[in-house]
């Protein structure tokens, strides 16, 4: 277990405000990937003091710690694989110690924070719902828990999508949640970028599509891959299908194999910390989902101009006009979601498309807004709470195009 030095909370200037976001581990996930996209863009102004703390240790090789911005104080509990007490009574320490203003919980870190709520009367609580409330917390025990946090004010919940807000409402059967969408910088390619174009656009008579996303049943690879097979089966032209993510299920992944067989059409790329470099090159992008938050692959996708193709769960039902600002299939049938590929590969009005998507991009998932929407909440909860340690007397305008940029 890392020890963890008590931080000098009186060297500070008053008016910082200390906002730690606290999450299990800092893999390659959307969530993950969001916390730490949140943080850096928050941690550009010098009204906050921003910590990331991750209950346990995060291999650079197999997670997104490098992209920390030195502006952010990263710390790590070193936490072992399942419950751990000396965790819990460690960030409970610590917490106390630096005596943060906000501490926002993703995933599975809610209830390392109990001893901390209970023991601490200042500190401003919140907890994002990264999937749909059902998803997130299936275990009748942990939803109690937080289901009487959320009930009594003690914690705020955070929802990312329309959809989400409202599983949220009928899983916990409350209407307390803050609704801020999901959101991500402008993605940029590599140094891999003209290597990686060489390789996969060589055959200019095939479509190329990505899918990116864990090997999990949630995911629904298998949609993904019979549909690409039938279209191959059928069509003069091909789908060439590149799947990036990590297994997360070893027994999907071989079965997942097992259908693609020796198809040369299909290859399995494993987890990727340069997917901008494949969604620049892509036709587009498919999701085949069966249920699903607010996907930060497919913000990554709009952003890039690569038309999206996917399922109709979850925010994506939100986020895409069906022929608009991408495909959208009628269910989740195989047969309905090889009809959308057809639809989107060949369509006329692809670059139209293209256009929107990137415009949608800008004026709704960038993550200047998403940060500037969750300060504006903080610092709002702030001086509702009457908080005297700090001197609130900011004001982030809403309909700002300069983004937090006014204190």
């Amino acid at each position: 277990m890392l020890y963890l030095s008590p931080p000098l909370k009186y060297c500070r200037p008053m008016l910082k405000i200390r906002i730690v976001h606290v999450i299990g581990r800092l893999g390659r996930g959307g969530a993950e990937r969001f916390v730490i996209d949140i943080c850096n863009e928050m941690s550009r102004h010098d009204r906050f003091e921003i910590y990331i703390l991750s209950l346990s240790e995060n291999d650079p090789e197999e997670s997104f710690v490098n992209e920390i911005n030195p502006e952010v104080n990263y710390i790590s509990l070193n936490k072992p694989t399942g419950f751990s007490l000396e965790a819990l009574l460690t960030l409970t320490k610590w917490l106390k110690a630096l005596a943060p203003h906000v501490v926002h919980s993703h995933m599975n870190s809610f209830e390392y924070l109990t001893l901390f709520r209970l023991q601490d009367k200042g500190a401003l609580f919140f907890h994002t719902l990264h999937n749909v409330a059902r998803e997130e917390c299936p275990g009748l025990l942990i939803k109690t828990i937080r289901q009487i946090c959320f009930w009594l004010n003690r914690v705020v919940p955070i929802t990312i999508s329309e959809n989400g807000s409202k599983t949220y409402r009928s899983y916990y059967g409350m209407s307390n949640d803050v609704l801020i969408k999901n959101a991500r910088p402008l993605p940029v390619v590599s140094d891999h970028y003209q290597e990686i174009s060489s390789v996969y656009k060589q055959d200019l008579k095939q479509f190329l599509l990505v899918h990116i996303g864990r090997i999990s049943a949630e995911k629904n690879q298998q949609l993904l891959l019979q549909a690409v097979q039938q279209f191959n089966n059928t069509e003069a032209v091909k789908i060439r299908l590149l799947i990036i993510g990590g297994v997360q299920d070893q027994a999907l992944f071989e079965a997942l194999r097992g259908i693609a067989g020796d198809d040369k059409h299909v290859e399995f790329l494993g987890g990727k910390s340069n997917v901008a470099d494949y969604l620049c090159i892509a036709d587009a992008f498919c999701l085949s989902s069966a249920f699903e938050g607010m996907p930060i692959s497919i913000i990554e996708a709009m952003a890039l101009g690569c038309i999206p193709i996917c399922t109709p769960v979850g925010g994506m039902v939100e986020m895409i006009e069906d022929g608009v600002t991408g495909f959208i299939s009628q269910d989740l049938s195989v047969a309905c979601f090889l009809a959308t590929l057809k639809r989107a590969l060949y369509s006329a009005c692809k670059q139209d498309i293209q256009k929107r998507i990137v415009l949608e991009f800008y004026e709704k998932y960038h993550i200047g807004i998403s940060a500037e929407n969750h300060l504006n909440t903080y610092v709002k909860m702030l001086n509702s709470a009457g908080n005297t340690d700090i001197s609130l007397k900011l004001f982030i305008n809403q309909d700002s195009h300069d983004k937090l940029h006014q204190f």
